[in-house]
């Protein structure tokens, strides 16, 4: 799956957990300081929401590792066995 695609099936994600407005307007950089309601409970539901979209598993390291947007596209191709190009949050 191409990088364009994960981000365009993330954002539909972000727009289903906080609303067509958050969707919009995330780039690979957004973090839950950028996004509104973005705690750790939404947080859980990100991760289950991009799971079972992906049909993919992250471990509970790798779920403590998914601080923005780009970590979150990073993670999803790396589980599909493609390599990302997406720079990671504090890279």
């Amino acid at each position: 799956m191409e990088e364009r695609d994960v981000v365009g099936r993330l954002r539909g994600i972000f727009a289903e957990v906080f609303g067509d407005e958050v969707g919009e307007s995330l780039t690979p950089q957004s973090t839950a300081d950028d996004v509104e309601g973005w705690d750790s409970v939404a947080h859980v539901m990100l991760v289950t929401s991009i799971e079972k979209c992906f049909g993919i598993q992250f471990s509970s390291r790798e779920i403590g590792t998914l601080k923005s947007v780009g970590d979150f596209v990073s993670a999803v191709r790396a589980a599909q066995g493609i390599t990302s190009r997406t720079p990671r949050a504090g890279a």
